[in-house]
């Protein structure tokens, strides 16, 4: 039989900014577009990509799923986020918020999974040019593809399931904008060491096995080009080094950022950059720096506009 003060999982409710009411009205202004131009771009970059024969190599295929994956991100955390930044709160329904949890952590594994796999697709384009089709053929491509949701997918499900499984016996007030896994965990009667046992280890090995391939891969880049080859090896690799970049970097300062009141606040900062603000920027990386990307987006354009005329 249950303990008393044990609860059953029913609602949520979601506050992120609880004692500063124009801060959450000022992230709210500032989400709002760039929510909004991250759905447009990474839908947009994912049908470009479809469309145009141009662009149907093995580059392209990963681009087009790192774009499903930065929409699935959005679109799971982006609205709650940004009612409960404008009313104060917002109330998930436990199933709600177990579907949340679910499909970001899968989005966000399966992401570095698939940098991962991007990364090896630079060392065959840089390093092998002559056997570029052979090193990277379409069935590897979607079997690393496969691999990398199942990857996150089967990390998710671990997470989720097993959060979900703790009895809570707290008020289910979650002190951030959106379900995430060590929110829920803190408000378990429970022990809750082996959840953060298998969360570091299953997520660390995923990122840090994903950053190492990632690392393997350009340091043989550079081992190949030497430094007469630095400017072409950047010049073919750049906007996927600079995605990676951004976002490491802020799975770097989550993980680092110092403990203390702070914590909680900074927490949710990055968690609102790492969810909103990378998939709005992966498809501006990618597309500006990217000579096809914007030839074949301009071929539509004009086509388009020649039907129109006529």
């Amino acid at each position: 039989m249950a303990a008393p003060n044990q609860t059953a999982v029913t609602d949520f409710l979601l506050i992120g900014f609880p004692s500063s009411r124009d801060l959450s009205l000022l992230l709210f202004s500032l989400a709002l577009p760039i929510f909004l131009l991250g759905l447009a771009g990474n839908l947009g970059l994912a049908v470009l990509i479809r469309a145009e024969s141009s662009l149907h190599t093995p580059m392209y295929f990963f681009l087009s799923h790192l774009a499903l994956l930065d929409l699935c991100s959005c679109c799971a955390v982006g609205p709650v986020m940004l009612w409960g930044l404008l009313a104060g709160q917002a109330t998930l329904p436990g199933s709600a918020c177990a579907l949340q949890m679910f499909l970001f952590a899968t989005a966000g594994d399966a992401e570095c999974c698939l940098l991962a796999a991007m990364a090896y697709d630079r060392y065959a384009a840089v390093c092998r040019p002559l056997h570029y089709q052979a090193a990277v053929p379409p069935r590897l491509c979607r079997g690393m593809v496969l691999g990398s949701y199942a990857a996150g997918a089967a990390s998710a499900a671990v997470h989720t399931g097993l959060a979900f499984r703790l009895p809570l016996c707290r008020a289910h007030v979650l002190d951030h904008f959106f379900c995430i896994i060590p929110s829920v965990l803190e408000l378990a009667c429970a022990d809750t060491s082996l959840n953060q046992a298998l969360l570091l280890a299953v997520c660390g090995a995923i990122q840090s096995l994903s950053l190492l391939a990632i690392l393997a891969s350009y340091g043989l880049i550079l081992g190949a080009v030497g430094r007469a080859g630095v400017h072409r090896a950047v010049s073919t690799c750049g906007s996927h080094l600079a995605a990676v970049a951004v976002l490491y970097g802020t799975l770097l300062f989550m993980y680092l950022r110092p403990e203390g009141s702070y914590a909680a606040q900074a927490d949710k900062m990055a968690a609102a950059f790492y969810t909103v603000v990378i998939p709005t920027l992966n498809p501006i990386i990618y597309s500006l720096r990217n000579a096809d990307v914007k030839g074949a987006l301009a071929k539509r354009l004009l086509g388009r506009r020649r039907v129109w005329g006529d």
